[in-house]
């Protein structure tokens, strides 16, 4: 018999692209499959969608399930829908994207059971594609070997470690031991992924399928990938991302307090920097390079 794989999607508005992800899920060759679509205030007719889906799911073996709550971000309707999870293994991809290949929820179970207990997560590669017509945009390339020891690339960012999350596949139990009452930091506007992936990657590796099974939707409108054209607007997401790690290294029992000072001593000094840099855009161009000068300084 199969294990359980449960899927937590939280969606704002995307009505008229989640269609996709819930068609790449009925296509799944696994045969054991739960989701749940937390529907974030959404105003458009992402509810009808999502429903009229809840019967194709059940002609297929599958259950899907409908929440609703007020407008609060991603990391409520994660945190207060987390503990529906029964299944042995977790995913939790963006209302946008999709699966690219029938296999990838099987290939990526496949990846982890027969994994020891030092493995609590696992991922596949990716592809970018625009949103007005689905052309691709790039694909991860599969000719390199990724790190399986991924906390610090998560946590200070790197080539090795891509943050969408539809890619990744988590050991339930690996999660409940990292996260044990099941509840992550919440800040509006601020995502999930960090307080989801970094208690894992700390105390488990992460081991990559080399294939590209996930399209990751690229649309200006994203609420996980939007920009900000405003400087106090783009300093709040700054801030809104260090609070984020802060907190969740926080919350890290398995991290002893000295590492965890070193760690959010760092995050605090390349944060700063961001906001720096983020000061020098909006900075006129003739003292532009003294002000880089400054800001090289906190590299150091």
């Amino acid at each position: 018999m199969s294990s359980l794989v449960s899927i937590l999607t939280p969606t704002y508005n995307c009505g008229r692209y989640i269609h996709r992800l819930l068609d790449s899920v009925l296509k799944q060759t696994y045969p054991d499959i739960e989701m749940h679509v937390i529907d974030d205030g959404s105003t458009d007719d992402t509810k009808a969608v999502i429903e009229s889906y809840i019967p194709k799911f059940e002609q297929r073996g599958y259950q899907l399930h409908y929440h609703y709550q007020a407008n609060q971000g991603q990391s409520v309707a994660i945190n207060d829908h987390l503990n529906l999870i029964d299944g042995e293994y977790f995913v939790w991809p963006d209302a946008d994207d999709f699966y690219k290949t029938d296999d990838a929820i099987e290939v990526l179970v496949h990846s982890l059971e027969n994994t020891d207990d030092t493995v609590g997560m696992s991922r596949c590669l990716l592809e970018y594609l625009f949103d007005k017509d689905l052309s691709l945009q790039r694909s991860m390339s599969r000719n390199r070997r990724y790190s399986e020891s991924l906390f610090e690339d998560c946590l200070f960012g790197s080539d090795d470690y891509w943050y969408t999350p539809g890619g990744y596949m988590v050991k339930t139990k690996a999660l409940k031991q990292t996260i044990p009452d099941l509840e992550i930091y919440t800040e509006h506007d601020a995502g999930q992924n960090w307080q989801l992936m970094l208690p894992v990657l700390y105390s488990y590796r992460c081991v990559t399928v080399n294939r590209v099974m996930y399209s990751v939707l690229m649309r200006w409108t994203s609420h996980s990938r939007g920009q900000y054209s405003a400087r106090k607007q783009v300093k709040k997401r700054i801030n809104g991302y260090r609070n984020t790690i802060v907190a969740t290294l926080d919350r890290m029992q398995a991290m002893p307090e000295a590492e965890r000072q070193m760690y959010i001593k760092k995050i605090n000094k390349l944060y700063n920097r961001k906001l720096l840099e983020n000061d020098l855009m909006f900075i006129t161009n003739p003292i532009r390079p003294a002000i880089k000068r400054f800001i090289s300084f906190f590299k150091r």
